[in-house]
């Protein structure tokens, strides 16, 4: 049955961002362990999931027919501005939470950033005749 309100490619990209942010997680959890800044460890990390996440949204959450010359350049400014979020989002939580707390709330703030960023500038409009819905 097709839900008409829920985008496929937000319910992917919510499956795509729950697994490859537990894997970048584990990693920021290592750096600040071994007393790598908050907001430091954060942008490290993001380097892993900018690469996990470009393979994974395009292939399977936006089902791209594009071309890596049309899809790379708007992935990479939707990700630039998530990582300008996730900077400006860290800053902010770890003034009143705990970096380990405040790193599951940026994810969640900056996804929300990304997903809006990726649609605004039409990431995967290559698609075929196929629709957006469940």
């Amino acid at each position: 049955m097709r839900n008409p309100v829920v985008p496929k490619s937000l319910y992917r990209y919510g499956l795509v961002g729950i697994a490859s942010n537990a894997l970048v997680y584990g990693v920021f959890l290592a750096l600040i362990w071994s007393a790598v800044p908050p907001v430091w460890a954060t942008g490290m990390c993001y380097g892993i999931g900018l690469i996990v996440s470009y393979l994974a949204n395009r292939v399977w959450s936006f089902e791209s027919t594009a071309d890596h010359r049309s899809d790379l350049p708007r992935f990479l400014l939707a990700y630039g501005i998530g990582f300008v979020a996730t900077l400006v989002f860290m800053s902010a939580l770890v003034t009143f939470l705990r970096p380990e707390l405040a790193q599951i709330v940026n994810i969640g703030l900056t996804a929300i950033a990304i997903y809006a960023s990726l649609q605004a500038l039409g990431f995967g409009r290559g698609k075929g005749p196929r629709g957006d819905h469940l």
